[in-house]
Protein backbone atom coordinates (compact mmCIF):
# COMPACT_ATOMS: atom_id res chain seq x y z
CA UNK A 1 0.00 0.00 0.00
CA UNK A 2 2.78 2.16 0.21
CA UNK A 3 4.21 2.11 -3.22
CA UNK A 4 0.62 2.61 -4.27
CA UNK A 5 0.05 5.49 -2.06
CA UNK A 6 3.91 6.98 -2.82
CA UNK A 7 3.06 6.48 -6.77
CA UNK A 8 -0.25 8.41 -6.80
CA UNK A 9 1.21 11.41 -4.91
CA UNK A 10 4.23 11.65 -7.19
CA UNK A 11 1.93 11.01 -10.29
CA UNK A 12 5.39 8.82 -11.10
CA UNK A 13 5.01 4.71 -11.74
CA UNK A 14 8.33 4.95 -12.46
CA UNK A 15 9.69 6.94 -9.23
CA UNK A 16 7.73 4.12 -7.15
CA UNK A 17 8.82 1.49 -8.84
CA UNK A 18 12.75 2.94 -8.37
CA UNK A 19 12.12 3.69 -4.74
CA UNK A 20 10.65 0.13 -3.70
CA UNK A 21 13.11 -1.73 -5.58
CA UNK A 22 10.10 -3.13 -7.79
CA UNK A 23 9.35 -2.99 -11.71
CA UNK A 24 7.03 -0.83 -13.27
CA UNK A 25 4.37 -3.55 -13.91
CA UNK A 26 4.11 -4.59 -10.80
CA UNK A 27 3.22 -1.12 -9.63
CA UNK A 28 0.48 -0.77 -11.78
CA UNK A 29 -1.25 -4.54 -10.75
CA UNK A 30 -1.21 -3.53 -7.09
CA UNK A 31 -2.83 -0.03 -8.08
CA UNK A 32 -5.27 -2.02 -10.12
CA UNK A 33 -6.05 -3.99 -6.85
CA UNK A 34 -6.11 -1.74 -4.74
CA UNK A 35 -9.71 -2.35 -3.22
CA UNK A 36 -8.44 -5.88 -2.99
CA UNK A 37 -5.36 -5.27 -1.07
CA UNK A 38 -7.57 -2.54 1.15
CA UNK A 39 -10.20 -5.36 2.09
CA UNK A 40 -7.85 -7.69 2.63
CA UNK A 41 -6.10 -9.43 5.98
CA UNK A 42 -3.42 -8.02 6.84
CA UNK A 43 -1.41 -10.90 8.29
CA UNK A 44 -1.32 -12.07 4.43
CA UNK A 45 1.35 -12.00 2.42
CA UNK A 46 -0.18 -12.53 -0.84
CA UNK A 47 -4.01 -11.94 -2.34
CA UNK A 48 -6.26 -15.51 -2.86
CA UNK A 49 -4.79 -17.02 -6.14
CA UNK A 50 -1.68 -14.86 -6.05
CA UNK A 51 1.70 -16.40 -6.52
CA UNK A 52 2.88 -18.08 -9.61
CA UNK A 53 1.09 -20.55 -10.93
CA UNK A 54 2.29 -24.16 -11.13
CA UNK A 55 3.61 -24.91 -14.89
CA UNK A 56 1.05 -27.40 -15.51
CA UNK A 57 -1.66 -28.46 -13.36
CA UNK A 58 -2.40 -32.15 -15.21
CA UNK A 59 1.29 -32.68 -14.86
CA UNK A 60 1.24 -32.30 -11.02
CA UNK A 61 -1.53 -34.49 -10.89
CA UNK A 62 -0.59 -36.89 -12.58
CA UNK A 63 2.86 -36.80 -10.54
CA UNK A 64 1.33 -36.84 -7.39
CA UNK A 65 -0.77 -39.78 -8.02
CA UNK A 66 2.50 -41.48 -9.42
CA UNK A 67 4.15 -40.73 -6.21
CA UNK A 68 1.08 -41.76 -3.99
CA UNK A 69 0.62 -44.97 -6.00
CA UNK A 70 4.42 -46.08 -5.00
CA UNK A 71 4.22 -45.30 -1.64
CA UNK A 72 1.20 -47.35 -1.09
CA UNK A 73 3.07 -50.29 -2.59
CA UNK A 74 5.96 -49.52 -0.59
CA UNK A 75 8.11 -48.35 -3.04
CA UNK A 76 10.91 -45.41 -2.00
CA UNK A 77 10.48 -42.44 -3.98
CA UNK A 78 13.25 -39.79 -4.43
CA UNK A 79 13.43 -36.38 -5.45
CA UNK A 80 15.67 -37.43 -8.40
CA UNK A 81 13.20 -40.17 -9.28
CA UNK A 82 10.26 -37.10 -9.07
CA UNK A 83 12.47 -34.94 -11.77
CA UNK A 84 12.71 -38.31 -13.75
CA UNK A 85 9.15 -39.15 -14.06
CA UNK A 86 8.22 -35.10 -14.29
CA UNK A 87 10.48 -34.82 -17.52
CA UNK A 88 9.05 -38.32 -19.08
CA UNK A 89 5.23 -36.97 -18.48
CA UNK A 90 6.23 -33.45 -20.14
CA UNK A 91 8.23 -34.98 -22.97
CA UNK A 92 4.86 -37.60 -23.74
CA UNK A 93 2.63 -34.36 -23.44
CA UNK A 94 4.57 -32.71 -25.73
CA UNK A 95 4.50 -35.64 -28.40
CA UNK A 96 1.22 -35.78 -28.54
CA UNK A 97 0.55 -31.99 -28.50
CA UNK A 98 3.39 -32.16 -31.62
CA UNK A 99 5.61 -29.85 -29.79
CA UNK A 100 9.62 -29.41 -28.80
CA UNK A 101 9.85 -30.17 -24.97
CA UNK A 102 11.05 -27.15 -22.75
CA UNK A 103 10.97 -28.76 -18.89
CA UNK A 104 13.57 -29.56 -17.38
CA UNK A 105 12.46 -30.20 -13.75
CA UNK A 106 15.16 -28.60 -11.70
CA UNK A 107 15.60 -29.50 -8.23
CA UNK A 108 14.35 -25.79 -7.50
CA UNK A 109 10.91 -26.91 -9.24
CA UNK A 110 11.15 -30.43 -7.18
CA UNK A 111 11.48 -28.32 -4.29
CA UNK A 112 8.35 -26.39 -5.08
CA UNK A 113 6.33 -29.38 -6.03
CA UNK A 114 6.83 -31.11 -2.94
CA UNK A 115 5.89 -27.75 -1.09
CA UNK A 116 3.06 -27.50 -2.95
CA UNK A 117 1.37 -30.70 -2.40
CA UNK A 118 2.31 -31.86 0.96
CA UNK A 119 5.46 -34.20 0.55
CA UNK A 120 8.74 -34.02 2.18
CA UNK A 121 11.46 -36.35 2.76
CA UNK A 122 11.12 -38.85 6.00
CA UNK A 123 14.00 -40.84 7.30
CA UNK A 124 13.76 -44.67 8.08
CA UNK A 125 16.43 -44.37 10.39
CA UNK A 126 19.22 -42.02 11.98
CA UNK A 127 22.78 -42.47 12.54
CA UNK A 128 25.21 -41.33 15.49
CA UNK A 129 28.55 -39.37 15.18
CA UNK A 130 30.98 -39.99 17.77
CA UNK A 131 33.58 -37.67 18.59
CA UNK A 132 36.65 -37.96 16.53
CA UNK A 133 39.16 -35.35 18.76
CA UNK A 134 40.34 -38.80 20.47
CA UNK A 135 41.00 -39.79 16.73
CA UNK A 136 43.25 -36.83 15.78
CA UNK A 137 46.75 -38.44 16.86
CA UNK A 138 46.14 -41.38 15.25
CA UNK A 139 45.45 -39.15 11.70
CA UNK A 140 48.38 -37.47 12.19
CA UNK A 141 50.35 -40.47 13.01
CA UNK A 142 48.82 -41.64 9.67
CA UNK A 143 49.38 -38.85 7.37
CA UNK A 144 52.77 -38.30 8.54
CA UNK A 145 53.70 -42.01 7.47
CA UNK A 146 52.39 -41.72 4.54
CA UNK A 147 54.82 -39.05 3.84
CA UNK A 148 57.73 -41.20 4.83
CA UNK A 149 56.92 -43.59 2.82
CA UNK A 150 56.86 -41.14 0.03
CA UNK A 151 59.59 -39.19 0.52
CA UNK A 152 61.41 -42.28 0.54
CA UNK A 153 60.41 -44.04 -2.76
CA UNK A 154 59.15 -41.02 -4.78
CA UNK A 155 56.19 -42.90 -5.87
CA UNK A 156 54.43 -41.95 -9.14
CA UNK A 157 50.75 -41.11 -9.03
CA UNK A 158 49.95 -44.41 -10.72
CA UNK A 159 51.56 -46.65 -8.47
CA UNK A 160 49.44 -45.27 -5.09
CA UNK A 161 46.66 -47.51 -4.71
CA UNK A 162 43.39 -46.92 -2.40
CA UNK A 163 41.34 -49.91 -2.02
CA UNK A 164 38.12 -50.92 0.11
CA UNK A 165 35.04 -53.31 0.72
CA UNK A 166 32.09 -52.21 1.02
CA UNK A 167 28.50 -54.03 1.60
CA UNK A 168 26.18 -53.99 -1.17
CA UNK A 169 22.87 -55.30 -0.21
CA UNK A 170 20.63 -58.21 -2.06
CA UNK A 171 17.73 -54.89 -0.94
CA UNK A 172 19.58 -51.84 -1.16
CA UNK A 173 16.63 -50.26 1.25
CA UNK A 174 17.53 -46.46 1.14
CA UNK A 175 16.86 -44.93 4.64
CA UNK A 176 14.40 -42.05 3.00
CA UNK A 177 11.71 -41.56 0.56
CA UNK A 178 9.12 -38.63 -0.42
CA UNK A 179 5.96 -38.95 1.27
CA UNK A 180 2.82 -37.32 3.03
CA UNK A 181 3.58 -34.49 5.98
CA UNK A 182 2.86 -35.87 8.98
CA UNK A 183 2.99 -39.78 8.00
CA UNK A 184 4.40 -41.90 11.58
CA UNK A 185 5.03 -44.62 9.97
CA UNK A 186 7.39 -45.54 7.19
CA UNK A 187 7.46 -49.04 5.36
CA UNK A 188 9.32 -49.17 2.28
CA UNK A 189 8.65 -52.62 0.39
CA UNK A 190 11.27 -55.02 -0.13
CA UNK A 191 12.10 -58.93 -1.21
CA UNK A 192 12.91 -59.82 2.33
CA UNK A 193 16.69 -59.89 1.67
CA UNK A 194 17.53 -56.91 3.09
CA UNK A 195 19.89 -58.76 5.49
CA UNK A 196 21.68 -60.95 2.88
CA UNK A 197 24.90 -58.64 2.07
CA UNK A 198 27.58 -58.54 -0.98
CA UNK A 199 30.91 -57.52 -0.62
CA UNK A 200 32.35 -55.86 -2.94
CA UNK A 201 36.42 -54.75 -2.89
CA UNK A 202 36.58 -51.26 -4.93
CA UNK A 203 39.81 -50.40 -5.64
CA UNK A 204 41.59 -47.19 -7.83
CA UNK A 205 44.64 -45.60 -8.40
CA UNK A 206 45.77 -42.03 -7.19
CA UNK A 207 46.10 -40.89 -11.75
CA UNK A 208 42.10 -41.60 -11.80
CA UNK A 209 42.24 -45.71 -13.17
CA UNK A 210 39.91 -47.82 -11.44
CA UNK A 211 40.39 -51.19 -11.36
CA UNK A 212 38.33 -53.85 -11.84
CA UNK A 213 35.85 -54.58 -9.04
CA UNK A 214 36.08 -58.11 -6.78
CA UNK A 215 32.55 -59.29 -5.74
CA UNK A 216 32.03 -61.61 -2.84
CA UNK A 217 28.48 -63.18 -2.71
CA UNK A 218 27.29 -65.60 0.07
CA UNK A 219 27.81 -69.36 -1.41
CA UNK A 220 26.58 -69.68 -4.91
CA UNK A 221 30.21 -71.47 -6.01
CA UNK A 222 28.84 -72.61 -9.38
CA UNK A 223 27.51 -69.52 -10.20
CA UNK A 224 30.40 -67.73 -9.51
CA UNK A 225 32.00 -69.98 -12.08
CA UNK A 226 29.89 -68.99 -14.46
CA UNK A 227 29.90 -65.25 -13.45
CA UNK A 228 33.36 -65.26 -13.80
CA UNK A 229 33.20 -66.73 -17.02
CA UNK A 230 30.44 -63.55 -18.10
CA UNK A 231 32.43 -61.23 -16.83
CA UNK A 232 35.79 -62.44 -16.61
CA UNK A 233 37.04 -58.93 -18.60
CA UNK A 234 35.59 -56.63 -16.17
CA UNK A 235 35.75 -57.62 -13.11
CA UNK A 236 36.07 -60.88 -10.76
CA UNK A 237 33.23 -62.68 -8.76
CA UNK A 238 33.81 -64.61 -5.92
CA UNK A 239 31.70 -66.61 -2.56
CA UNK A 240 32.36 -67.33 0.95
CA UNK A 241 30.63 -68.62 3.47
CA UNK A 242 28.82 -65.11 5.18
CA UNK A 243 29.93 -62.96 1.66
CA UNK A 244 32.87 -61.87 3.53
CA UNK A 245 36.73 -61.43 2.33
CA UNK A 246 38.87 -63.59 4.22
CA UNK A 247 42.56 -64.19 3.76
CA UNK A 248 42.27 -66.85 0.67
CA UNK A 249 39.81 -64.47 -1.44
CA UNK A 250 42.21 -61.21 0.06
CA UNK A 251 45.32 -63.28 -1.66
CA UNK A 252 43.10 -63.84 -4.94
CA UNK A 253 42.29 -60.27 -4.88
CA UNK A 254 46.33 -59.27 -4.63
CA UNK A 255 47.05 -61.12 -7.47
CA UNK A 256 44.05 -60.61 -9.80
CA UNK A 257 43.08 -56.94 -9.53
CA UNK A 258 46.95 -55.71 -8.44
CA UNK A 259 49.09 -58.37 -10.12
CA UNK A 260 51.77 -60.74 -9.02
CA UNK A 261 54.83 -58.41 -10.41
CA UNK A 262 55.01 -54.79 -10.93
CA UNK A 263 58.41 -53.08 -12.14
CA UNK A 264 57.98 -50.35 -9.68
CA UNK A 265 57.02 -50.14 -6.07
CA UNK A 266 53.63 -49.49 -5.22
CA UNK A 267 51.75 -48.07 -2.28
CA UNK A 268 48.33 -49.28 -1.10
CA UNK A 269 46.10 -47.75 1.53
CA UNK A 270 43.63 -49.85 3.25
CA UNK A 271 42.20 -50.28 6.53
CA UNK A 272 43.28 -52.94 9.17
CA UNK A 273 40.38 -55.28 8.22
CA UNK A 274 42.37 -58.63 10.27
CA UNK A 275 42.96 -60.04 6.50
CA UNK A 276 45.12 -57.28 5.34
CA UNK A 277 47.40 -57.35 8.15
CA UNK A 278 48.29 -61.47 8.24
CA UNK A 279 51.05 -62.43 7.57
CA UNK A 280 50.56 -64.08 4.37
CA UNK A 281 49.58 -61.03 2.95
CA UNK A 282 52.07 -59.01 3.71
CA UNK A 283 54.42 -61.55 2.19
CA UNK A 284 52.19 -62.15 -0.82
CA UNK A 285 52.29 -57.89 -1.28
CA UNK A 286 56.18 -57.76 -0.64
CA UNK A 287 56.82 -60.10 -3.08
CA UNK A 288 54.56 -57.99 -5.78
CA UNK A 289 56.73 -55.13 -4.41
CA UNK A 290 53.98 -53.56 -2.77
CA UNK A 291 54.28 -51.14 0.03
CA UNK A 292 51.20 -51.49 2.59
CA UNK A 293 49.96 -47.94 4.59
CA UNK A 294 47.52 -49.28 7.04
CA UNK A 295 44.59 -46.61 7.61
CA UNK A 296 43.97 -46.71 11.59
CA UNK A 297 40.39 -48.16 12.95
CA UNK A 298 38.39 -45.64 13.56
CA UNK A 299 39.77 -43.14 10.81
CA UNK A 300 38.22 -44.16 7.91
CA UNK A 301 35.39 -42.30 7.32
CA UNK A 302 37.77 -39.68 7.58
CA UNK A 303 40.95 -40.75 5.81
CA UNK A 304 40.53 -43.10 3.44
CA UNK A 305 39.48 -42.20 -0.12
CA UNK A 306 36.73 -45.06 -0.62
CA UNK A 307 34.64 -43.96 2.55
CA UNK A 308 35.16 -40.18 1.89
CA UNK A 309 34.83 -39.85 -1.72
CA UNK A 310 33.73 -43.11 -3.64
CA UNK A 311 31.35 -45.28 -1.36
CA UNK A 312 28.27 -42.66 -0.92
CA UNK A 313 27.73 -41.67 -4.82
CA UNK A 314 28.47 -45.84 -6.09
CA UNK A 315 25.64 -46.85 -3.52
CA UNK A 316 23.39 -44.08 -4.48
CA UNK A 317 23.69 -45.45 -8.63
CA UNK A 318 23.16 -49.03 -7.31
CA UNK A 319 20.04 -48.15 -5.38
CA UNK A 320 18.92 -46.54 -8.31
CA UNK A 321 19.01 -49.83 -10.42
CA UNK A 322 17.58 -51.45 -7.59
CA UNK A 323 14.23 -49.22 -7.65
CA UNK A 324 13.91 -49.43 -10.83
CA UNK A 325 13.94 -53.01 -10.33
CA UNK A 326 11.95 -53.14 -8.04
CA UNK A 327 9.58 -50.98 -9.66
CA UNK A 328 9.68 -52.46 -13.48
CA UNK A 329 11.98 -55.50 -13.04
CA UNK A 330 11.14 -58.57 -13.78
CA UNK A 331 10.62 -60.72 -10.36
CA UNK A 332 10.42 -64.56 -9.54
CA UNK A 333 8.14 -66.18 -6.19
CA UNK A 334 8.67 -68.64 -4.02
CA UNK A 335 5.95 -71.70 -3.60
CA UNK A 336 4.46 -69.52 -0.67
CA UNK A 337 4.38 -66.31 -2.68
CA UNK A 338 7.39 -64.44 -0.88
CA UNK A 339 9.03 -62.50 -3.85
CA UNK A 340 12.98 -63.72 -4.42
CA UNK A 341 15.65 -61.37 -4.16
CA UNK A 342 17.51 -59.68 -7.65
CA UNK A 343 19.50 -62.59 -9.12
CA UNK A 344 23.37 -62.64 -8.72
CA UNK A 345 23.71 -61.73 -12.28
CA UNK A 346 21.59 -58.17 -11.62
CA UNK A 347 23.73 -57.14 -8.70
CA UNK A 348 26.74 -57.70 -10.92
CA UNK A 349 25.68 -55.58 -13.50
CA UNK A 350 24.34 -52.97 -10.77
CA UNK A 351 28.15 -53.21 -9.50
CA UNK A 352 29.85 -53.01 -12.90
CA UNK A 353 27.38 -49.73 -13.66
CA UNK A 354 27.65 -48.11 -10.78
CA UNK A 355 31.81 -48.10 -10.67
CA UNK A 356 31.71 -47.01 -14.30
CA UNK A 357 29.81 -44.04 -13.77
CA UNK A 358 32.10 -42.62 -11.08
CA UNK A 359 33.28 -39.87 -11.62
CA UNK A 360 37.29 -40.08 -12.99
CA UNK A 361 38.19 -36.54 -11.24
CA UNK A 362 36.47 -37.22 -7.85
CA UNK A 363 38.73 -40.54 -7.67
CA UNK A 364 41.60 -38.25 -8.40
CA UNK A 365 40.45 -35.68 -5.72
CA UNK A 366 39.67 -37.82 -3.09
CA UNK A 367 43.36 -38.98 -2.96
CA UNK A 368 44.15 -35.68 -2.49
CA UNK A 369 41.66 -34.72 -0.21
CA UNK A 370 42.86 -38.08 2.13
CA UNK A 371 46.63 -36.97 1.96
CA UNK A 372 47.82 -39.48 -0.44
CA UNK A 373 49.20 -37.14 -2.90
CA UNK A 374 49.24 -33.47 -1.21
CA UNK A 375 53.11 -32.67 -1.34
CA UNK A 376 55.26 -34.02 1.34
CA UNK A 377 56.57 -30.57 2.73
CA UNK A 378 53.21 -29.75 4.47
CA UNK A 379 52.23 -26.93 1.99
CA UNK A 380 49.22 -28.01 0.45
CA UNK A 381 47.88 -29.53 3.76
CA UNK A 382 44.67 -27.20 3.30
CA UNK A 383 43.37 -30.02 1.18
CA UNK A 384 43.41 -32.74 3.56
CA UNK A 385 39.34 -32.79 3.94
CA UNK A 386 39.20 -34.03 7.39
CA UNK A 387 41.08 -30.82 8.56
CA UNK A 388 39.75 -27.98 6.67
CA UNK A 389 37.33 -25.71 8.94
CA UNK A 390 34.44 -26.76 9.51
CA UNK A 391 35.32 -30.16 9.15
CA UNK A 392 35.42 -32.89 12.85
CA UNK A 393 39.18 -32.82 12.69
CA UNK A 394 39.79 -29.49 11.82
CA UNK A 395 41.71 -28.89 15.76
CA UNK A 396 44.09 -31.08 14.20
CA UNK A 397 45.78 -28.59 11.31
CA UNK A 398 47.51 -26.18 13.16
CA UNK A 399 48.69 -29.67 15.20
CA UNK A 400 50.34 -31.22 12.04
CA UNK A 401 51.73 -28.22 10.82
CA UNK A 402 53.67 -27.65 13.93
CA UNK A 403 54.80 -30.93 13.66
CA UNK A 404 56.05 -31.01 9.45
CA UNK A 405 57.42 -27.52 10.75
CA UNK A 406 60.10 -29.40 13.52
CA UNK A 407 60.63 -32.56 10.80
CA UNK A 408 61.69 -29.77 8.10
CA UNK A 409 64.08 -27.77 10.42
CA UNK A 410 65.54 -31.09 11.53
CA UNK A 411 65.96 -32.14 8.23
CA UNK A 412 67.37 -28.63 6.73
CA UNK A 413 69.78 -28.51 9.94
CA UNK A 414 72.44 -30.49 9.80
CA UNK A 415 74.53 -30.81 13.56
CA UNK A 416 77.92 -31.61 11.72
CA UNK A 417 78.09 -29.85 8.85
CA UNK A 418 80.49 -27.52 10.29
CA UNK A 419 82.69 -30.01 11.67
CA UNK A 420 86.37 -30.79 10.53
CA UNK A 421 89.00 -32.58 11.38
CA UNK A 422 91.27 -30.50 13.93
CA UNK A 423 87.39 -30.01 16.18
CA UNK A 424 87.67 -34.04 16.13
CA UNK A 425 91.07 -34.27 17.62
CA UNK A 426 90.74 -31.37 19.52
CA UNK A 427 87.52 -33.21 21.14
CA UNK A 428 89.34 -36.15 21.25
CA UNK A 429 90.73 -37.06 25.17
CA UNK A 430 94.18 -36.76 25.87
CA UNK A 431 95.87 -40.40 26.26
CA UNK A 432 99.89 -41.55 26.71
CA UNK A 433 100.84 -42.68 23.38
CA UNK A 434 104.41 -45.39 24.09
CA UNK A 435 106.76 -46.09 21.54
CA UNK A 436 108.58 -48.95 21.82
CA UNK A 437 111.47 -49.17 19.71
CA UNK A 438 113.87 -53.01 18.97
CA UNK A 439 116.44 -51.86 21.76
CA UNK A 440 113.47 -51.78 24.66
CA UNK A 441 112.78 -55.06 23.43
CA UNK A 442 113.92 -57.70 25.53
CA UNK A 443 114.09 -61.52 23.76
CA UNK A 444 113.88 -63.91 26.74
Amino acid sequence: MEAIKFAEESKSISRAAKKFNVDRKRIREWQSAKAKLLGADNKRKRLEGGGRKPFDVGLEDELLEWVHERRSSGLRVSRKMISHKARAIHEQKCKAAQLSPSFIASNGWVQKFMGRNGLSVRRRTTESQKDPERLIDKLIAYILQVRRQRNRLSYSHSDIIAMDETAVWQDMLSSTTVDNVGEKSMRLKTTGHEKSKVSVCLAAKADGTKLKPFTVFPGAKRETKQLNEEFKNKCFVASSVNGWMNEDLTRDWVQGVLGKFSFSRQMLAWDSFKCHITDSIKQELAQAKIDPVIVPGGCTKYIQAPDVAWNKPFKAKVTEKYDAWMADGAHSFTAAGNMRGPPRREIVKWVLEAWDSLDRELVIRSFRSCALTVAPDGSEDDQIHCLKEGQPCHAGQDRLASIQQALTASRATDPFADVTLSDVEEAAPESSLIELSDDDIEVV
